[in-house]
This record gives structure tokens, C-alpha cells and sequence, in this order.
């Protein structure tokens, strides 16, 4: 008969009282827990009653007994297993390069019990399991001054397979951009005081000296929350923990990518966020309905944080293939090897608004001023250095010179009149200048616009007739109708006839009417149509939702289709639907407290994604 494999490696460990006197001992030494120490034991010993030839275990059962004056007292006994219990604690605290700084937050307390004894017919004292709390946030040393730094963040689990091929990529990644490596970590079905299970304290060896079980905090505006012990199987690790980092911008070590925006009280400053990390250790949960079900959103992943020489920061997510490898911006790691790659499959720009954008947004984004008639080329954009297959555009038309929102608002109109933007034509022509400046920039990129809500703010203009009273764009408004109204023909001709009526964007029609003969070539996605790419929808723009509801992040994540989608202005990732942010942060109408921000989602050749906040005019911390 074969012996289990672990056999050899347990009968040395077992049969050494001298080093390992007690089976917590063993049971640490091999990484398992007191019961599977008892268990394997107990197999060991039932196959060789059988008559198997197996090794023999010595007898752990303890004969002796302390002569009365030498015998301790059950509240000492407890004060022995609290101070135990208390070190062991302390070491894994403080063993790593990212110690604690105040290990004494963490209580550990003798307790003692009152029972019956019915020998003696009295009540008696018994030792108990300690009782351990905390009093304070564990911390580690501050990073006061983190200009020029960058950090790699993930988790880990306790007792949980390390993931050898992604571990190994992260390690190179972090040697070529001189990144620290910092991994929090979490426990699942035990915690790391536990006493009678001392695999709630093994991590792979690996791993050790990058543990951090304190929160560390980033100079002014930024924390990692390594003291946030999350179950791992938790469905929304951050939802409830957006104020916990008062402000700043903060990453929990959990194995679920998670993102969302905390508005700013200055809707000048955009929001700043909070996310979670992605593993480096493999899923390990008991198979019940909760665990099963967050295995398929646990990720092998990390987040990356550059800080700039001014301080900005910059988060980007990593999501890793099960070979290990992974992709960030250019570059494309795997095991011990790295290159640049070709170019991303494809990028998701925050909502346009070219009336509005900010021109070092769009500098910064396209390599192009939306405002300079003779669109001369930035270099060291994110089109230019990501050389993206395809680009998705969201709200390229504002509409501000006719916004139904501002229709009998007398002032808006006075506004666009002293501006001279009271020109619907004018502002179409804006748009279709920028499509076309930046499909000849780019020519190997195909541009796709993502038909939006205020890109059919144009189609409403000419449904409601309010051009008709409109002195300036009277004459356009009817060139506008006329062709809307021969869409509408051919909708109530198929109608009649029984087959799918024909999509129409009057905006696509008028941009390609300003720039007739030049063929634009720009693909448009209509209004409610779908785009895939790599199996991720791309031609939702997110204000319409099931069903005719309105479009919200958590209805998308129900619909369970891994979605790119923009609109909210706020950047956000949940249950695989990300959210792009915008151009620009003051559009004239926000007011107050806003979670907006100017970030663009990428995706990457094998489907992974991210997304890419801005800062001042800037996508990245290092050139």
C-alpha cells in the first residue's frame, strides 16, 4: 500500500520532541493545524495495526505529572498560554521588513474559568483560551517624504498556495521600475491570535519578509491599509470603508478588484479613491455558497502607485494571467523576462465634452489641444505611447449651445451669446474637427464613437422643433430635420414591413455632412447597439440600464457581461464593469461635493484592464 505523501517530511518532524516538545510545535513547524497534526497521526498509527509497514511514531501522551509544590496553578497555566500566545503574535508582527511600530496595541489576556468539579463537589479554576483584542490601528513607519517612489501592493492569504509564475513577475517587475513589494495580509475561517491553529500564522516563506500587518501611511495623502484583515471572501470589500482613509487615497490588500470615487467637497479638486489590491496567493475557501462564489472574482493581481517628483498620485491596477504573466501600460511581464509590447487592444476616454475639455487633458489623453486650429502634435501621450488598436469615444458632442437642460433659462442663453457659442452648427463642427484631427494623427487606430446622452441632446433639439424660434439656427435646424425625419421613413417602412428597423445618429450624420467629400474614417456605435471587444462591451455609454431603468454601476454588475462603460464621470470598478471618468472637472453646472475625475479605462491584448487616473495634465509617474 502507498503512503500519503506527506509521511516522510511528518514522522521526522513528530519523532523530534528535543526541537518540536509539543504538537502546536509540529504543527507549526509543518504549516498545518493542531487536529490535522492529531489526524495524520492517528492514519499513521491505524495502518500500522493493520499490518502496513510504516514508520513508527513515538508516544506524545504525557506521563508525568509535577509533584504538588512544583505544580502551577490554572491561573498560571492561563499566564503561560497568554504570554505563548502573545510572542508568537508579536514575531509575525514584527519579523518582516515593514514591522509594527506598536505590537502592544495588540491585548492578549490570561482568562479563567469557573467550573464544577464533581470529584471534589466544588467549584473550581480552569485555564481558558486567552482572550486577545486590539486597542489601537497597528502601524508601520511612516514613508515621510515618497517623491520619485513606487509601490507594489497586493494580499495574500494565510495558509493559502502562492502563485509562483505571477509571484516570480511581480519580483521582475519590481526590480525594473526599483518598486517596493508590499503584501498585506488576510486569514479566512481564523485569526492571526488563534491559538490552538497555528496555520492562521503561516504564509509562504516567500512572502514573509514583504508582509505588512500595519496600516503605513504614504506622506500626506495616501494610506495602505494592511491592518484591514477583510475575509476574503467578502463580495464588496470597500463599499463600506470609503471614509475610513479621511480623505485620502487608500489601497486594501483583498483578492476582488474593487475601485470607487470619494467626492471632494471643491468640485475644482477632483475625487480622490479607494481600491483593493487583486492576490498573489491562490483561492482557498471552504466549498459552501459564499466561498464558491467569490473564487470566480478573485483575481491574481496588485496595484501599482507612482509618485511623481510634485507628489501626484497614480494607481493603475494589474490583473495577471494563470500563467503569471501581466501587462502594465507598455510593458508586458512574464517570469523572469520583460518587453515593450505592441500597443493595447483598445482605450476608453473619460466623456469628451470638446466644447469643454480641458486642453492638458486632452493633451495628455490624445497628443492634441482641442482648441488649436492648427492641431499641432504633443508628444508623450497616452495614444502615442500605448499605439491602442481602437479607441472608444463617450459624449464627444456637449450640446451646451442648446442643452434642453438650459432650454427657457435666459441667462444660459445670454452666456452663449456673449461667448459667441450660441451656434449649434459651430459646435458640431468642433467635434467633427477633433474626430478628424485625430484619425489623421493616428491613422493605424480605429476611432470609435459610443453614441451618448449628450450626443443625442442634438436629435432632441430637432424632435422637440425648439430650433424653430431659434433665429441663429433656424436654417440649420431644418437641414438637421429633414434628414432625421428621413430616418424616421425608413423606421415606419420596416415597421410595416416586419423587420428590424435601421440605427441613425443625427450627430454622425451632421459631422459627416460639415465634412463631406472627406471620408471620415471613424466608426460610430448607435444608440443602444452593442460592440464587444474581447468579449467586453464597449457600446453602452451607461445612462440606459435593463429593461428602460436608468443606467447605474451596480445594475451593470447584476447583468454579469464584463462592461467598459463612461457617463458617471466617476471613476469606478465593480464586479468587472469599469467606469471612465471625464475631460474635465468643472463643467459650469456641478456644484458641491463631486466624485468626478479625468481617468481613461485600458484594455489590454489578452482582455485584462485598468484604469489610468490623471493628475494635473499628467497619466503617469515615470517617463
Amino acid at each position: 500500500m502507498k503512503l500519503p505523501e506527506w509521511t516522510e517530511t511528518f514522522v521526522k518532524v513528530y519523532n523530534d520532541k528535543e526541537r518540536f516538545p509539543t504538537i502546536a510545535d509540529v504543527a507549526l513547524e509543518l504549516g498545518i493545524s493542531y487536529q490535522t497534526v492529531r489526524n495524520r497521526g492517528a492514519i499513521l498509527r491505524g495502518l500500522a495495526r493493520r499490518g502496513v509497514e510504516v514508520p513508527e511514531l513515538i508516544s506524545r501522551v504525557i506521563t508525568k505529572t509535577r509533584n504538588d509544590e512544583e505544580q502551577l496553578t490554572p491561573r498560571d497555566h492561563a499566564q503561560k498560554r497568554a504570554d505563548a500566545l502573545r510572542d508568537a503574535v508579536c514575531s509575525i508582527l514584527t519579523r518582516s521588513r515593514y514591522p509594527v511600530i506598536n505590537p502592544e496595541a495588540v491585548i492578549v489576556e490570561s482568562s479563567v474559568a469557573i467550573v464544577y468539579d464533581r470529584a471534589l463537589g466544588l467549584n473550581v479554576e480552569k485555564e481558558t483560551t486567552p482572550r486577545t483584542w486590539l486597542s489601537d490601528t497597528l502601524r508601520v513607519e511612516r514613508v515621510e517624504d515618497p517623491r520619485g517612489r513606487t509601490f507594489i501592493f497586493t494580499s495574500a492569504q494565510n495558509d493559502a498556495e502562492i502563485h509562483l509564475p505571477f509571484w516570480r513577475s511581480l519580483k521582475t517587475y519590481a526590480e525594473l521600475i526599483d518598486a517596493d513589494i508590499v503584501v498585506g495580509p488576510l486569514t479566512y475561517e481564523t485569526q492571526w491570535w488563534s491559538e490552538t491553529n497555528p496555520a492562521s500564522r503561516f504564509y509562504d516563506p516567500r512572502l514573509e519578509e514583504f508582509l505588512c500587518f500595519g496600516q503605513m501611511e504614504i506622506g500626506d495623502n495616501f494610506i495602505f491599509a494592511g491592518e484591514m484583515n477583510t475575509l476574503p471572501t467578502a463580495r464588496r470589500p470597500i463599499s463600506d470603508l470609503t471614509t475610513y482613509s479621511r480623505g485620502r487615497w487608500a489601497v486594501f490588500p483583498h483578492p476582488m478588484i474593487q475601485l470607487k470615487s470619494v467626492p471632494s467637497t471643491d468640485p475644482n479638486i477632483q475625487a480622490h479613491q479607494v481600491m483593493t489590491t487583486g492576490s498573489v496567493t491562490r483561492p482557498k475557501v471552504i466549498p459552501r455558497r459564499a466561498g464558491v462564489k467569490s473564487v470566480f472574482h478573485q483575481v491574481l493581481g496588485a496595484t501599482i502607485v507612482e509618485f511623481d517628483e510634485d507628489g501626484d498620485i497614480f494607481c493603475r491596477q494589474i490583473i495577471a494571467d494563470e500563467d503569471g504573466s501581466f501587462y502594465d501600460l507598455d510593458i508586458y511581464v512574464n517570469g523572469d523576462d520583460f518587453t515593450f509590447h505592441d500597443g493595447v487592444a483598445g482605450i476608453v476616454f473619460g466623456d469628451v465634452h470638446i466644447a469643454k475639455a480641458d486642453p492638458k487633458n486632452c493633451i495628455a489623453s490624445f497628443g492634441i489641444h482641442p482648441r488649436d486650429p492648427h492641431r499641432a502634435h504633443h508628444s508623450g501621450s497616452m495614444m502615442e505611447v500605448l499605439k491602442p488598436e481602437k479607441v472608444f469615444l463617450h459624449d464627444i458632442h456637449d450640446h451646451e449651445s442648446r442643452n434642453h437642460h438650459n432650454a427657457n433659462d435666459a441667462a444660459h442663453a445670454f452666456e452663449m451669446a456673449y461667448r459667441g457659442r450660441d451656434s449649434v452648427e459651430d459646435e458640431v463642427f468642433m467635434a467633427a474637427d477633433f474626430l478628424y484631427a485625430l484619425s489623421n494623427a493616428y491613422e493605424d487606430t480605429q476611432v470609435i464613437v459610443v453614441d451618448s446622452n449628450h450626443d443625442l441632446a442634438l436629435e432632441r433639439y430637432v424632435r422637440e422643433g425648439r430650433y424653430r424660434n431659434d433665429g441663429i439656427n433656424m436654417l440649420y435646424g431644418l437641414r438637421l430635420e429633414q434628414a432625421y425625419m428621413e430616418f424616421r421613413r425608413q423606421v415606419a417602412e420596416a415597421l410595416e414591413a416586419g423587420v428590424n428597423p435601421p440605427t441613425f445618429s443625427l450627430l454622425e450624420w451632421a459631422i459627416r455632412d460639415l465634412l463631406a467629400p472627406i471620408d471620415l474614417p471613424v466608426q460610430w456605435v448607435h444608440d443602444g447597439q452593442s460592440y464587444l471587444l474581447n468579449e467586453v462591451e464597449h457600446g453602452n455609454h451607461g445612462y440606459r440600464g435593463a429593461n428602460g431603468a436608468k443606467g447605474t454601476v451596480t445594475g451593470f454588475a447584476a447583468m454579469g457581461r464584463r462592461m467598459s462603460i463612461a457617463d458617471k464621470h466617476s471613476p469606478e470598478i465593480l464586479d468587472g464593469v469599469y467606469v471612465a471618468g471625464t475631460m474635465q472637472l468643472q463643467m459650469g453646472y456641478n456644484r458641491g461635493p463631486s466624485g468626478w475625475a479625468v481617468a481613461n479605462i485600458v484594455q489590454y491584448p489578452n482582455g485584462k484592464r485598468t484604469l489610468v487616473t490623471l493628475q494635473n495634465g499628467k497619466w503617469r509617474g515615470r517617463k
